[in-house]
This record gives C-alpha cells, structure tokens and sequence, in this order.
C-alpha cells in the first residue's frame, strides 16, 4: 500500500493545505517552477464555451494534468449535464450570451 502524502488532489489540481503539517516541509508544487508550469486557464466554476464546430456552452467542473503534464479540463454542458473532457485550448471563458448558443 503506497503510504506517500499527496501534494496536490489530481482531480482539481488543488494543493494539499496539510501537506507541511503530515510531512514537515513546504509542500514541493509551491515552487516558482511549478506555479509557472501549472498555471491553468480555468478554475472549478468558470463559464465556458468551446467556439470552433458544435456549440457546448459549460461550467468547469474539474481541472487536472495528465501524467504527460498536460492540463486538462471537465466541462459539463448547460442544461444537459454531459461531461466532456477537453484540452485548455478548446474553450474560451464565456464571451456569448446564453440567448445567442443556438443560433
């Protein structure tokens, strides 16, 4: 059984807020080098549309980087509810009105 402390949550790509407190040192992803790298365009909660082909107006649902390093993120569709895994460079953060996705 893999006893290490996880410094982040792979899903939300949020750091561990215990990880000094179980381990005793700073949690190694609060590095500049990481916070370059792993600056991601979305956050749980945004708005977003994918632009180019079908239409998908969504909520960012979760946030998290493949084990190639690439971010990746959930979007679940407006009304819907399907979830759909997309590249960050797929969407935009929401620049229609909802009265204008179907047109």
């Amino acid at each position: 059984m893999d006893k290490t402390i996880p410094t982040h949550d792979p899903q939300t790509g949020e750091l561990n807020p215990y990880y000094k407190d179980l381990v005793g040192e700073v949690n190694p992803l609060l590095c500049e080098q990481y916070q370059s790298k792993y600056n991601p365009k979305f956050k749980i909660g945004d708005k977003a549309i994918k632009l180019k082909g079908y239409k998908f107006p969504c909520t960012i649902v979760s946030v998290f980087k493949t084990k190639e390093g690439n971010i990746r993120v959930v979007g679940e569709m407006d009304d819907y509810g399907l979830l759909h895994i997309f590249n960050e460079n797929q969407l935009d953060h929401r620049l229609i009105p909802p009265s204008e996705y179907h047109k």
